[in-house]
């Protein structure tokens, strides 16, 4: 049973709510200032305290950069959206923006299920970003490919770069091909922890993996989500 949210909850959503709208309406762009703390605390008639709550959240899902002395900004957003295979369609079917975030990236262990699709001896890089869609729900997102491709890209990858573009255009690394998987697992642990889901709750696993014309392997992603509603995935089942 789901409890009513408090006054303080609700004063947080409708700034995060008026500023996602504002974004999605063209009215707040790539590095525009969004109004001061000061501005919002008399549009909305709430405390500097819910004011900065709704920044924090905001800057957490990665709309909104906040810099000291300066004010906060909206991020570079995913107008590419990297998503040419999974887009999300609200009710009135128009498709919902997404914002994506860099969490981090790092080498990792090469499991047996990367070494099956990348084969032996390639070292991996991993790029995690968070993926806000619409203000709705989150999805994870974990990005593999060989290191040397990584590092040919020379810090171009940011919030909001559409990484199959990327690569195709500075790599020429074209994925002609690419292959989908659905299903439903429990997530990595840390994964489950950064969308605030059950770890062993079985969650959305969206695999995707790339090849170029001669099968050669690009990158391999793998998107998880926890359950949703009052959107409609769209899987392009071209290449």
């Amino acid at each position: 049973m789901k409890t009513a949210a408090s006054p303080s909850t609700t004063k947080i959503r409708t700034i995060v709510d008026s500023i996602l709208q504002a974004i999605a309406a063209g009215q707040l762009r790539n590095g525009d200032r969004v109004a001061s703390e000061r501005q919002l605390v008399e549009q909305f008639g709430v405390s500097l305290g819910t004011v900065q709550r709704a920044l924090q959240e905001l800057e957490h899902r990665g709309i909104l950069k906040r810099e000291h002395g300066r004010g906060s900004f909206v991020r570079g957003l995913g107008a590419s959206m990297d998503a040419r295979y999974v887009r999300f369609r609200g009710a009135d079917g128009a498709d919902l923006p997404l914002y994506w975030h860099i969490l981090k990236h790092q080498g990792v262990k090469v499991t047996s299920h990367l070494l099956k699709y990348f084969g032996p001896g390639v070292p991996l890089v991993r790029i995690d970003r968070q993926v806000d869609v619409n203000g709705q729900f989150a999805l994870y997102s974990q990005f593999f490919l060989p290191e040397r491709s990584f590092y040919a890209l020379s810090g171009e990858v940011t919030d909001g770069t559409n990484l199959r573009e990327l690569i195709s255009r500075r790599l020429a690394l074209p994925a002609i091909r690419v292959e989908k998987s659905i299903g439903f697992e429990a997530m990595p642990t840390a994964v489950a922890k950064a969308l605030a889901y059950g770890p062993t709750k079985p969650g959305l696993i969206i695999e995707m993996r790339g090849y170029t014309s001669d099968d050669q392997p690009v990158y391999l992603q793998r998107l998880y989500g926890e359950p949703f509603a009052g959107a409609m995935m769209v899987l392009d089942t071209g290449t």
